[in-house]
């Protein structure tokens, strides 16, 4: 504790040193007489010196004041500085961020449009689809119909003509029948007239040889 209040006194003893010897006021005070003027001249160097002590005093607040200052200053514009550029992270971050945002709702706005006109599509394919579906039934069934109305006409018509051919064909059968009956009568007739001439030829023969 000593050895700093010696070496504070020692400090304190170089700086007023300087002081003294740096200072407009000794250099611009005149030169002491000897004799009877050394006392007054002794009170003037103590007033002085107490003057110069003020000023330094006052001087190293000024300068502390001024450092304390200067260092609130820097400190001030560093704080500043981190401030700002911490303002400007959450800026370029906010930008980003609300940039992304955006382009994100930009897609998902034109895929929703995009789905809507998909499903509008769909809608019209699914209606033209059904559209021709109910055409192609009502097609199929109009031919279905048209099928069954001439295996209709078709069954009716082989029938009737069924009927008719066995009609005609019985009608032949009894002309045919009929032919034959009378051809075997013809036939038995004139066998039976060959028969009897050729006997009565033999006869008439034989009664010729015997006369």
């Amino acid at each position: 504790m000593a050895s700093k209040k010696l070496s504070k006194a020692k400090f304190l003893s170089e700086d007023l040193n300087e002081l003294l010897n740096e200072s407009q006021f000794l250099k611009d005070s005149p030169t002491p007489k000897k004799g009877a003027k050394r006392q007054r001249n002794d009170l003037t160097e103590e007033e002085g010196i107490a003057k110069l002590i003020g000023h330094y005093q006052s001087n190293s607040k000024k300068k502390k004041l001024e450092v304390n200052v200067e260092a609130c200053k820097e400190s001030r514009q560093k704080i500043l500085d981190v401030m700002s550029h911490q303002l400007d992270t959450r800026k370029e971050r906010s930008d980003n961020l609300l940039k992304s945002l955006s382009e994100v709702m930009t897609q998902l706005e034109a895929d929703c449009n995009a789905m809507k006109d998909n499903e509008k599509k769909l809608e019209h394919l699914t209606g033209a689809v059904v559209k021709c579906m109910q055409q192609a039934t009502t097609a199929h069934k109009q031919k279905l119909k048209a099928l069954k109305d001439i295996h209709n006409s078709f069954k009716k018509q082989c029938e009737e003509m069924e009927a008719d051919h066995k009609a005609e064909t019985d009608k032949l059968a009894e002309e045919l029948e009929d032919d034959i009956k009378k051809l075997q009568q013809k036939l038995i007739s004139e066998t039976k007239r060959s028969g009897w001439e050729n006997l009565r030829r033999t006869i008439f023969h034989a009664m010729q040889n015997d006369f």
